[in-house]
């Protein structure tokens, strides 16, 4: 038989609990829901309700197949609900389950929720995630260290509930060996405790109940940012006392029992209360610890299910392998049930098909909000840059290249190492033929809206240097023109020139002045 312990919390976020647990002498289950307020919650208590209907020793042969039976039958009743309820579609939930069976235990497995067995000192994880990044690394596409850290690191592949097929059930028989501990859990206990933690908690805290309270007060030290639910199960020697004890609920199944009745063909609708689904524990984020941890259902301190018969007595030897919680990280669940089909098909895009049914839902299930800031982030960029290099592309100035005026595309600066623009011409005209104050705004670059423009300004500058050119050829022959003739030489002989002069009329000054 299992001495068994079930707790749940909302957490220290979550406004309503959305997990659901089982725990009995020979059954053990615990269901993550997923859907938002009018979702999650209820896809789990009607499948908690539904199976633990299995808690019986009475499955010597067929444990396995009413198992599988039961599953299959709580997602008909999820798959009704929704039709009745649209307001519910998309809604799902993972399940873990185990049942007894002689000295053998039934396995089922969907989605993320996790089972571990504690056996001789050793932690194993006895299930395989249902995640996009498992299936990754599955395939060798990225490490488990690389999981750890991917923006999809719990977008959930395979759920029970509203998909529109048939759920793909891990199914396994197990030994039930006397001192195994069994423990089935949310991801919101190792998404937020450290797996070698827990694993020393299992191995030195004996009764099952207890152990569940110090799990819990572990997830909510390390943040607590989603539901938490602990399934504890030691098998020990059966007693008489399996007939008479009775398992617990706890969880949604219990916080809503109206739920339960939900699909099934046989109850009217219209008599079970849909007003307001997400009222139970909206204000239930108690600040103590275990304030809002279920208790047994007879109110009785926290304990042990099935107390009679002799404890597991693990040992506290380091567990072996990567058992852990860092493959989803401290992260958070990206995908309701509606999602996990477009998923398989469409592998790392599915976070642009996310869509997600509570404003509220836990944040392990809602990166959409921060993918659709970084998508837009990075739109915003690209178009930034883009505008950017048009407007740039569009702009021109004249500098000088090699002492002649140049024509330049871009403006004249840069960004780091890279210039934001680029030589377009280099004219005839010589900067040296241009007027002190033109050659000043050339060295400062001459902005212009466009190359017509740019083209205008080089005909202005190359006008102006014509006009220098020509001012300065006009003073150089002027010069020239004005220069006095050099005086004759002095050779002694009489001068021509000055006989002609005086020939021509010019008198010839006589001392004799007539006075």
């Amino acid at each position: 038989m299992l001495r068994s312990a079930a707790r749940s919390h909302v957490g220290a976020v979550r406004k309503n609990n959305q997990d659901s647990g089982y725990a009995g002498p020979n059954f053990l289950l615990i269901a993550d829901g997923m859907g938002g307020h009018a979702g999650g919650d209820v896809a789990s208590a009607i499948t908690v309700a539904r199976l633990s209907d299995l808690d019986a020793d009475d499955h010597e042969h067929d444990a396995s197949e009413a198992l599988r039976t039961a599953i299959l039958d709580a997602n008909e009743r999820i798959t009704n609900s929704v039709a009745e309820k649209p307001e519910l579609a998309g809604m799902g939930t993972t399940v873990t389950a185990l049942l007894r069976a002689g000295s053998k235990l039934a396995l089922a497995h969907i989605g993320d929720s996790r089972g571990y067995l504690l056996r001789d000192g050793e932690l194993d994880l006895a299930t395989h995630d249902h995640t996009f990044v498992q299936m990754l690394v599955d395939e060798g596409r990225i490490t488990a260290e690389e999981a750890e850290q991917h923006p999809q690191r719990s977008v959930v592949m395979r759920v029970l509930g509203d998909v529109g097929a048939a759920p793909e059930l891990d199914m396994s028989i197990r030994e039930a060996r006397i001192g195994d501990r069994w423990m089935l859990c949310s991801d919101g206990l190792t998404g937020f405790a450290d797996i070698d933690e827990i694993k020393h908690t299992l191995a030195t805290v004996d009764d099952p109940g207890a152990c569940c309270d110090r799990l819990v007060e572990m997830a909510l030290d390390g943040g607590g940012a989603d539901n938490i639910t602990v399934v504890i199960g030691d098998v020990v020697a059966a007693d008489d006392s399996a007939e008479t004890t009775s398992g617990e609920s706890v969880g949604s199944v219990r916080d809503n029992p109206q739920f339960a009745l939900l699909g099934q063909k046989d109850t009217p609708t219209e008599l079970i209360d849909t007003g307001q689904f997400d009222t139970i524990g909206e204000e239930n984020t108690a600040t103590h610890p275990l304030d809002t941890v279920n208790p047994p259902d007879n109110g009785a301190p926290a304990a042990a299910i099935g107390a009679s018969g002799t404890a597991a007595g693990p040992g506290g030897a380091t567990a072996a392998g990567d058992l852990g919680s860092a493959a989803r990280g401290r992260g958070t669940r990206t995908a309701t049930v509606a999602e996990t089909q477009e998923i398989a098909r469409h592998d790392e895009d599915i976070a642009r098909h996310d869509e997600d049914w509570d404003d509220d839902e836990r944040p392990r299930r809602r990166p959409l909000l921060g993918i659709i800031v970084t998508i837009a982030v990075l739109a915003a960029l690209v178009l930034a840059g883009v505008v950017g290099y048009t407007f740039i592309r569009g702009q021109y100035y004249v500098a000088a290249d090699a002492g002649n005026v140049a024509v330049y595309r871009g403006i004249a600066q840069k960004l780091g190492p890279i210039e934001l623009s680029e030589l377009d011409e280099t004219t005839e005209v010589r900067v040296d033929d241009l007027s002190a104050y033109s050659q000043r705004r050339i060295e400062q670059t001459i902005p212009a809206s466009s190359r017509a423009d740019a083209d205008r300004l080089v005909g202005n500058l190359r006008d102006e240097a014509e006009q220098n050119a020509a001012k300065k050829m006009s003073a150089g022959a002027a010069d020239t023109s004005t220069d006095p003739a050099p005086p004759p030489k002095n050779t002694g002989e009489p001068n021509p020139d000055s006989t002609d002069q005086q020939g021509q009329g010019v008198p010839e000054r006589s001392s004799d002045t007539g006075g």
